[in-house]
Order: C-alpha cells, then sequence, then structure tokens
C-alpha cells in the first residue's frame, strides 16, 4: 500500500496468498475465515448493513496494527463471494473496480482499498451512517423542495463528473445515494458502470447490456434496444427527482409491457394533494422523455435554473 487516507490504506489492490500450512481449496475459504485475516489486518468487521445478491455489507472500523491505542476509522466493507456470483456479475465485477478506482469525487463514495482472499473480494469504501435516501424518503413520505434541490444538485454534480471523465452508472436509483449526512449524499454501486465518451458532444458506444431495476429503466433499455448508457443515466435521475417530491414511483415495475406503453406515453400522476413548483415538473418532463434525442443531458440539467436555485 503506498499512500494513506486519514490513516487508512487508500486506492490500493490486494491478494493474499495461501500459507502452506492452510487447506488451499474453495471449500476452505469462508467469511469467518476472511474476517479474521482482516482482524489481523487492523480491520474490525462489526454488524451487517447492507445485502445484496452475492454480497453482504458491513460497518467496520479499521485501526493500524501498529497502533495499539487511539480512534480507529469508521468504514463500509462490501464483501463479495464470488462462488455465489452469475456469469454476468463475475465479467462485470472487474467493470465496477476500474469505476471505482478512476473516479474521485465528494458525492461518490471513496474507495479506500481492495482486497482480494481466496474467492472474496473486499471493498473498503466511505461509511455512510444515515442509509439510503429510499429509506429517507419513505421515512418523512415525501421531501420538501429545498432539499430535493439540495440532494438532486448533489447527485447531478456526480454524475456531471461521471460523465465527464467517461464513465455511465447505468443503475442509479434511490437506493444507490447514500446520506453521508442528513444534508450530503453520494452515488454509490458502480456494479453496472460502463466506460463511455467523455464529451458530451461525442457519439457514446450504445451499450445492450440490460441494467438497473424496472422501475428507474428508461424505455428503449426495457425493449432491448441497444441504448446510450448516458441517457439512460438521465432518466433515471428523472425518476429519482420525481419519487423526492412526490414520495411516489412515476411507473408500476409490476408488468414490464405495461410500462413501457405508459412511459412511450408519458403517463405517470402526481398525487392530487401535491402543489408543486412548475419548474420541478418541467425538468422531470425533460428526463422522463422517451424520445432520447431530445431527452435532456446532464448539462443541461447542471445549468438548469431549477438545480441552480
Amino acid at each position: 500500500m503506498n499512500e494513506k487516507f486519514n490513516g487508512v490504506p487508500q486506492v490500493s489492490v490486494e491478494q493474499q496468498s495461501n500459507s502452506g500450512s492452510e487447506l488451499t481449496g474453495p471449500a476452505s475459504w469462508s467469511r469467518a475465515r476472511v474476517k479474521n485475516i482482516l482482524n489481523a489486518k487492523g480491520y474490525i468487521i462489526g454488524r451487517c448493513i447492507g445485502t445484496g445478491s452475492y454480497s453482504k455489507v458491513y460497518q467496520t472500523f479499521y485501526r493500524p496494527v501498529r497502533l495499539e491505542t487511539g480512534l480507529s476509522h469508521t468504514l463500509a466493507c462490501k464483501l463479495i463471494d464470488r462462488r455465489r456470483t452469475s456469469k454476468d456479475y463475475e465479467r462485470l465485477l472487474p467493470r465496477e473496480t476500474v469505476a471505482l478506482l478512476a473516479l474521485s469525487h465528494p458525492h461518490i463514495v471513496s474507495v479506500m482499498s481492495i482486497q482480494e482472499y481466496g474467492p472474496f473480494v473486499c471493498v473498503f469504501m466511505d461509511f455512510c451512517r444515515y442509509g439510503d435516501l429510499l429509506q429517507y424518503v419513505q421515512n418523512r413520505k415525501r421531501v420538501s423542495e429545498r432539499r430535493s434541490r439540495l440532494f438532486f444538485r448533489q447527485l447531478v454534480c456526480a454524475v456531471q463528473y461521471m460523465h465527464e471523465h467517461g464513465f455511465c452508472h447505468r443503475d442509479i436509483k434511490c437506493e444507490n445515494v447514500l446520506l453521508a449526512n442528513t444534508s450530503y449524499v453520494k452515488l454509490t454501486d458502480f456494479s453496472f458502470a460502463k466506460q463511455c465518451c467523455p464529451s458530451e458532444g461525442g457519439a457514446c458506444e450504445l451499450s445492450s447490456t440490460f441494467c438497473g431495476s424496472i422501475a428507474y429503466t428508461a424505455p428503449e433499455v426495457l425493449k432491448g434496444i441497444p441504448y446510450d448508457p448516458k441517457a439512460h443515466d438521465m432518466w433515471s435521475l428523472g425518476c429519482v427527482l420525481f419519487i423526492l417530491v412526490t414520495g411516489t414511483m412515476p411507473f408500476d415495475e409490476s408488468n414490464v409491457r405495461i410500462t413501457i406503453g405508459n412511459q412511450e406515453r408519458k403517463q405517470y400522476a402526481y398525487p392530487t394533494d401535491l402543489n408543486l413548483n412548475l419548474a420541478i415538473v418541467e425538468l422531470i418532463d425533460r428526463l422522463i422523455e422517451p424520445d432520447v434525442s431530445v431527452r435532456a443531458t446532464i448539462n443541461q440539467v447542471a445549468d438548469d435554473p431549477w438545480v441552480i436555485g
């Protein structure tokens, strides 16, 4: 490890060699064994704070082993068991690693270290103690215009940075926006991240991989048409903004065929008791736009008067 980040190993990739005195077959590896190895290196794996299809995320405390006393640093550890992953995920995992190591922005979750032990990959990153944006909205039913603008502006800054540096997220949703505190959000989970053109005017390589959750996914993706991943990100941003200000989903994801029809006809409804600022309605309309050629780009959204405030 070459660098330090507040005492925490920063952006490094390690592989653990097997000791000759230990079993080396896949069956010999377990989460408990990995936790013991990490414990010896100063990482104390705490409670589970999130569960995915192939991974678990733990609150983790780190203190260099050479320091017997002093404050420990709180991190999140995403522990991926590659034996349980699908072939698609295994193919995408290297892309996620590239994106995590390449991106550094205040509103993107920072990765300090990536370590590999047998079939396990451990990704150490920022710990965001206030949960995700979906939980935040559900606890409040809907978010005020002022705070929605604050969160959305931060998210737009993160996506603008990504797009300018040649990356698309392809799975933007409220669950992948974490709260570092009650006024500060960070974009996370780059499992479906893809490298794309860095310039807004340049032709972006089309993608054919289905990514994301149906409720946040653009109609061209749901139809299986090769799509512009940047434009897909923009549609998802529109869905996030809709959820923030209304507390509801713009589209029902229970039937994909019906969802596509509603998307293409722009059939989504705002709660009847909501007196929403027309500027927000117009911005959402430009983002949840089935015609990709006129859907708002990230630079257009960043310059929107409502976003600027």
